[in-house]
């Protein structure tokens, strides 16, 4: 496969993104965004499409590929447990808008944005996790208020400046990471769909809205990168929508009676998200985790921890990974183009 990914330029400009975000972080303007949220909730049923469509809704613009783009999502990317749909329809949205244009101090302005993001969420939520989020409980009502106020956290992370948000220490690992990945042309998300390039629509737009998906998000070491965007490949390419509050009164009540609720038929966003749920089974069998950090051994927010990703060569390693997420991906779209002969 040939290794080609954007190669950012310091003299690139943030650019306004193809949606007209209301950045309004009034009390009137968040009130509006739960309510929106809420509604979209009874209709749809999931965490990341109805955060997704919520805030398509409050730029009112109908793009429907971002919401199928969200589709494995839910769960925690894949059902792994890990990032809440709270934070990666956000970031979704975010590289959208910014792309990987704009750097300060050596980084796109988009990791200064996401984390502050993922800050303001922590905050709030205290986890980013999905699992640590929902708990035990049989029914996910921990995660309705994640999901009302998540708009509200994004348009916070839009209005602030955010280049304070990432340390000093950080700032210059993450810069040294960053130079390292630009020089070899790789980026983890963006690689797996431009090797798809032909199976999937690759747009520039689809590029741009993966940019924060680098290094296990945001280069925090969380759920590698390049397994997301296979997940987000799958959802694009065969997500359906739900949007019917009968459908997701129903899947509650199966979920209130011990029933299996996230059964395909139950709700259109279930098949990607068990699709999602495959591939990362797949995928832990394959490389021992779904976790950045934990697959290569390297703490991206030390110097040390960079020095020896650079040194080691990981990269190397990282585009085979991609490479086999992308077999993964044809090789799932091809059995679900045969089953729907």
């Amino acid at each position: 496969m040939e290794s080609t990914t954007a190669t950012p330029s310091s003299k690139q400009p943030a650019h306004p993104g193809s949606l007209n975000y209301p950045i309004d972080t009034s009390p009137a303007a968040k009130r509006a965004y739960r309510n929106r949220s809420l509604g979209n909730l009874l209709r749809m049923g999931h965490c990341a499409p109805t955060v997704m469509q919520t805030m398509l809704d409050s730029a009112h613009t109908d793009q429907e590929w971002l919401v199928k783009l969200t589709a494995g999502m839910p769960g925690g990317i894949g059902s792994t447990g890990f990032e809440c749909g709270g934070i990666t329809s956000p970031l979704l949205l975010m590289g959208l808008r910014y792309g990987l244009g704009h750097e300060v101090k050596g980084l796109p302005l988009i990791f200064y944005k996401g984390c502050d993001l993922c800050d303001r969420f922590l905050r709030c939520h205290h986890t980013l996790m999905c699992r640590e989020i929902r708990g035990e409980d049989r029914l996910p009502l921990r995660c309705i208020p994640v999901i009302l106020r998540s708009p509200e956290r994004l348009v916070e992370a839009f209005a602030n400046d955010s280049t304070d948000t990432i340390s000093e220490e950080k700032r210059e690992a993450y810069g040294r990471l960053y130079a390292h990945l630009a020089e070899k042309g790789f980026h983890c998300s963006q690689a797996v769909f431009r090797y798809l390039e032909g199976t999937l629509p690759v747009s520039q737009e689809l590029l741009d809205a993966s940019s924060g998906f680098l290094g296990g998000t945001l280069f925090q070491g969380r759920t590698c990168s390049a397994f997301a965007a296979g997940v987000m490949a799958v959802g694009l390419k065969t997500g359906e929508i739900e949007n019917s509050p009968l459908r997701v009164t129903r899947m509650i009540a199966m979920m209130a009676l011990g029933g299996n609720a996230f059964d395909d038929s139950v709700n259109k966003f279930n098949k990607a998200m068990n699709t999602g749920d495959r591939i990362s089974k797949w995928f832990s069998t394959e490389f021992g985790s779904t976790q950045c950090q934990e697959i290569t051994q390297c703490d991206f927010s030390s110097t040390d921890g960079v020095g020896k990703f650079v040194e080691s060569g990981c990269v190397t390693r990282c585009r085979t990974i991609a490479e086999k997420v992308v077999e993964k991906v044809r090789e799932v779209l091809k059995s679900d183009a045969q089953a729907r002969l």
